[in-house]
């Protein structure tokens, strides 16, 4: 009766925030390639939990819980549709790393997941906490802990360091429910567990005398985020997920939290946001409740002044870092920037937002750490001759913002005429006038500047060149006699969320650029970034189209145009290593030479490495003499000679990929091409681009390419892998850099070869004689034809041989294709081909039953963590061994996911699939197992009604299987 109630008030409580959302939802901006989306009706396929409690988990047969209400809201809100799958948490990771889902639900930020996931902000922050009994008292220290006897899960990462603690009682259980057991019966005087989890058991066993003392404090111990994590090749899934959750109000949020993690949890949550201060920060707030802020006339959109009142995105911030430490501001504003210089070092002013730190600043200010990391660029009059390096700048006027950190950088470099402004406008507007040859600024101050006062004869140069152009870090600083008011701000700052910190961020910096532009960085990763005046990237000196270091030093080519688009999006600032090839540049990552390589292949054997997400998927090509046939594979080119680059990445791919083949290296595709033109090799490997620009420019008639060797070769940065952070910030920078951008970029260097900018008049030469080589060859076309003919029929029946291999091949791929490779039982796609066979069959009539027995291995978790994955692995092979073993000839087995395993039993009723599972059950409990002794399987079984359909059995085998688990496992039940 309590569980039909429950499901009832959660659908009437869904129903009234759907009808709640459905103003909203036609009220979303979609880009083209979200509404190609929706347009086009494709179900989005999301994989969730099915024992995740009360997030995610499978209830009399349904899918239940908060991700359930929030996919079902997320799907009115945007109008996808959504096609959720329930399984086993390592299982649904495993398919999202293999591309075979698109989402997956519940999932935690962490580093070493970006390469395969593109993650949307938290949807839930779940609090490690101490729950006791009421009588308690209250929790702020692990000294409240002192001589108490306390609980905690059994192997939980953070037990050494909480045992280390000698006064403390230290007891373990082996999972979260008896651990809550224990503290209502009074075996454990506290219990230190996730909220979620703690309030869920002890609401479902009415242990009414617990409560929430405080939120755990412990080194590495945090909140865990939930999150979506989205496929890395579908960034439209993620950007449509981002904004339906945007879409969701902060009642709708309430109310979903509220029906499934409870009211009192969201009451903690709510009240945790509020900074925990010190005594003797508490004392401070008390004396100084009113801080003294400065505000800009015109920084925008981070600090100006208009309509009376002080606007913009840092003023935002600091009212609420204000709100969150129990402070108020008193916004000062009107003065030049050096006037407030001046009013910090008086006393007359407590803060200054906005500010590059230097060590001529940290004399008399305490600085946070940064909040926004900023690209610049050089403004020129849009008529001026393009000025590209600090020599070209000298004996021209440069305009800057009086006091401004660049002001006084700029004030020590001999040649440069340097102009004073009040601020950032004036600064503009002057080399609009022609007052001032150049300004150098912030690119997001600029562009909504210009926009917004409609300043003209404007044009953008990079300052990669330019001394003291690089991406500024801003802080917020506070004058140097109030230390505590930096201590807390700064808690205050470490206190918002990441979804908090981007709202913020996009409602003023996005407002005049496109979001999708925006990369938000971490507070951690602001941090990495401060510690390095730029990132070490290694690129090739000659790479094209790829990239390549010109003569007056100019980086051209794909990757560098990619460079600049990241570096105007994410304020991200680098430092070109130029090396000769690929290996070089492998030596120089490998040795801390530099921090990134701009082209990497995923090299088998660089476990030393960590990848991004893909710059440009291209394929690994074969070029070949015209008379060759196509080459479809790799073992056609064995025992001939194949020609690369020395030292490039497609010759240390081919040689860790292919060992066997035997390759010739050339110091550049040009020779390698003039040799195969020669005949002295069979064929000449590279990327399709490379490839296609090499045959255009050297003009070969008598070459093709041939085929492919690996079709999904992608370019990527590598890093090295214990970088894990800078792996999170260029994700992130490659995210910002839209689809239509990677596509120009594509077209501009990557389809066609590319000449230079000047007139090549050797080119032209080249052009002429090769005009004249074509006449040549046409006298000679007939004689070559006859040649060619012979050939032609050797290379038919050598065709016919090739295609009888083919299609034995192809046999033995269309196995391999429906066999799990570790037990060497069919696979689920395997499993559901079966499925549809037996359903058509039922369907027509007469008495033809068919059954579903679907089982997993108890505690097979334990197994894992007690004796490791390789006797995991084992014990999965044995288990599909006794199924052979044990099923009936026509039984189809498959291993269905994870632990889990599928039979379907043809032409079977319900009391034979019976007496066949109770015969597995017992056969596997009977089985000594070599690595880890016993263990047992709990089995689900279900037979075919008519109407049925491959999910409607699934769902009642499922149902089945969780009540032999809940029933005490070991045994079999029916859903009949």
């Amino acid at each position: 009766m309590t569980r039909t109630l429950s499901a009832c008030l959660a659908s009437l409580f869904l129903l009234a925030l759907l009808i709640a959302s459905t103003a909203r939802a036609d009220n979303l901006t979609l880009d083209q390639h979200e509404q190609a989306l929706i347009d086009s009706g494709e179900p989005i396929t999301l994989a969730a939990m099915y024992d995740f409690v009360p997030f995610s988990f499978i209830e009399d047969g349904q899918h239940k819980g908060f991700v359930a209400d929030l996919t079902k809201l997320l799907e009115q809100k945007t109008g996808m549709r959504i096609d959720v799958h329930t399984g086993e948490w390592s299982n649904n990771l495993r398919m999202l790393r293999e591309q075979q889902i698109d989402v997956i639900a519940d999932i935690s930020f962490k580093p070493e997941r970006t390469p395969y996931t593109l993650y949307t902000t938290p949807y839930f922050e779940i609090p490690t906490v101490v729950f006791t009994q009421k009588h308690f008292g209250e929790y702020k220290s692990l000294a409240d802990l002192s001589g108490k006897r306390v609980g905690v899960l059994q192997n939980i990462f953070y037990l050494p360091e909480l045992r280390s603690h000698n006064d403390i009682d230290v007891v373990e259980f082996d999972d979260y429910e008896r651990l809550v057991r224990a503290l209502a019966f009074g075996e454990v005087d506290a219990a230190i567990q996730n909220l979620t989890s703690g309030y869920h058991y002890a609401s479902r066993n009415a242990y009414t005398n617990i409560k929430v003392a405080g939120e755990f404090q412990l080194r590495n111990v945090g909140r865990e985020d939930l999150r979506f994590g989205v496929r890395v090749d579908r960034p439209e899934i993620r950007s449509l997920l981002q904004k339906g959750m945007d879409a969701i109000t902060d009642n709708e949020w309430d109310k979903l939290i509220d029906l499934w993690v409870g009211s009192e949890s969201l009451g903690f949550i709510r009240n945790a946001r509020t900074v925990a201060l010190t005594p003797e920060e508490r004392e401070f707030v008390k004396q100084l409740p009113v801080i003294r802020v400065h505000n800009e006339e015109n920084f925008e959109p981070y600090s100006f002044y208009e309509d009376g009142k002080p606007r913009g995105h840092s003023v935002d911030l600091v009212r609420l870092l204000a709100e969150r430490a129990g402070l108020q501001v008193e916004f000062v504003s009107g003065k030049r920037w050096d006037d407030y210089l001046q009013m910090i070092r008086s006393g007359e002013l407590d803060v200054m937002t906005n500010i590059v730190r230097s060590p001529e600043r940290e004399q008399y200010m305490h600085f946070t750490t940064p909040y926004l990391r900023l690209a610049q660029a050089l403004y020129q009059h849009s008529d001026s001759r393009p000025i590209n390096t600090l020599e070209e700048l000298k004996g021209k006027s440069l305009v800057l913002p009086d006091g401004f950190f660049l002001y006084e950088q700029f004030s020590r470099v001999p040649g440069v005429n340097l102009l004073a402004s009040s601020d950032s406008l004036e600064s503009l507007m002057m080399v609009s006038t022609g007052q001032a040859d150049a300004t150098i600024e912030l690119m997001s101050v600029a562009d909504h500047l210009s926009q917004k006062y409609g300043v003209p004869n404007l044009k953008t140069l990079s300052t990669l060149n330019i001394k003291g152009g690089e991406p500024l870090s801003l802080h917020l600083a506070v004058r140097k006699d109030l230390p505590l008011l930096r201590d807390i701000l700064q808690k205050a700052m470490n206190s918002l969320t990441e979804k908090e910190k981007r709202e913020l961020q996009q409602e003023w910096i996005a407002r005049t650029n496109n979001p999708t532009h925006y990369v938000h960085l971490t507070g951690q990763e602001l941090a990495w970034l401060e510690s390095r005046a730029a990132l070490r990237i290694c690129v090739q000196r000659h790479r094209m189209p790829y990239e390549q270091i010109t003569e007056d030093g100019r980086h051209v080519g794909a990757f560098a145009d990619m460079l600049e688009k990241i570096r105007n999006h994410s304020g991200l600032s680098f430092r070109l290593v130029p090396v000769d090839n690929y290996a070089t540049a492998l030596s120089a990552l490998q040795q801390g030479h530099c921090d990134l390589i701009s082209k990497s292949p995923l090299l088998p054997e660089q476990q030393s490495l960590s990848f991004t997400q893909p710059l440009f998927n291209t394929s690994l090509v074969i070029a070949t003499r015209l008379d060759e046939v196509f080459v479809s594979s790799a073992e056609q080119l064995e025992q001939k000679t194949i020609g690369v680059v020395t030292n490039d990445d497609p010759h240390l791919w081919l040689q860790q990929s292919y060992p066997e083949l035997q390759l010739h290296t050339y110091p550049d595709l040009p020779t390698a091409l003039n040799a195969l033109n020669e005949g002295d090799i069979f064929a000449v490997a590279d990327t399709l681009p490379a490839m296609a620009r090499g045959l255009g420019q050297n003009f070969f008639a008598n070459l093709k390419i041939s085929g492919q060797i690996e079709p999904n070769y992608t370019a990527r940065f590598a890093m090295r892998a214990e970088d894990a952070t800078l792996n999170q910030i260029m994700n992130k920078a490659l995210m910002s850099v839209t689809g239509d951008q990677r596509e120009s970029i594509g077209n501009r260097w990557m389809t066609a070869p590319t000449y230079a900018e000047r007139t090549d008049y050797t080119l032209v030469g080249q052009i002429t004689l090769a005009t004249a080589f074509a006449l040549v060859l046409i006298l000679l076309w007939n004689r070559k034809l006859s040649r060619l003919n012979n050939t032609i029929r050797e290379n038919n029946l050598q065709l016919l041989d090739a295609h009888e291999e083919l299609k034995l091949k192809n046999r033995m791929l269309e196995q391999l294709s429906v066999t799990d490779r570790l037990t060497r039982l069919k696979n689920r796609l395997y499993i559901e081909r079966i499925f549809d066979q037996e359903i058509a069959r039922a369907e027509q009539g007469g008495q033809y039953d068919f059954a579903v027995l679907l089982m997993d291995i108890d505690h097979f978790k334990r197994i894992n963590d007690h004796f490791g994955h390789a006797a995991g692995d084992a014990t999965l092979t044995d288990f599909a061994t006794i199924l052979r073993g044990n099923c009936r000839e026509h039984d189809v087995i498959a291993r269905w996911g994870g632990e889990e395993f599928m039979v379907i039993c043809p032409n079977t009723n319900a009391e034979s699939a019976e007496t066949l599972a109770q015969s597995l059950c017992r056969a596997i409990r009977e089985h000594n197992f070599p690595l880890i002794g016993h263990c047992t399987t709990s089995i689900g079984v279900t037979v075919w009604r008519p109407g049925d359909r491959q999910k409607s059995m699934s769902i009642r085998a499922d149902t089945a299987l969780y009540a032999a688990k809940e029933s005490g496992r070991d045994r079999v039940c029916h859903e009949f």
